[in-house]
């Protein structure tokens, strides 16, 4: 994922009629990314849950 990267869009019923959300729509947001999140493996992935099971239930 890159930063400023578009994930979702929000859909909300409540309209933002005092402006404090720039850039959009009477009843949808965009959700970006903050910043850049580099790609992990899958055996660093299962790693860090293995790791993260032994530390918490053992």
């Amino acid at each position: 994922m890159t930063k400023t990267q578009k994930l979702v869009t929000l859909s909300t019923t409540v309209k933002d009629s005092l402006g404090y959300l720039p850039n959009c729509t009477a009843e949808q947001i965009p959700l970006v990314a903050k910043k850049t999140v580099p790609r992990s493996s899958a055996p660093k992935v299962f790693w860090n849950h293995f790791v993260n099971f032994v530390n918490e239930k053992l």
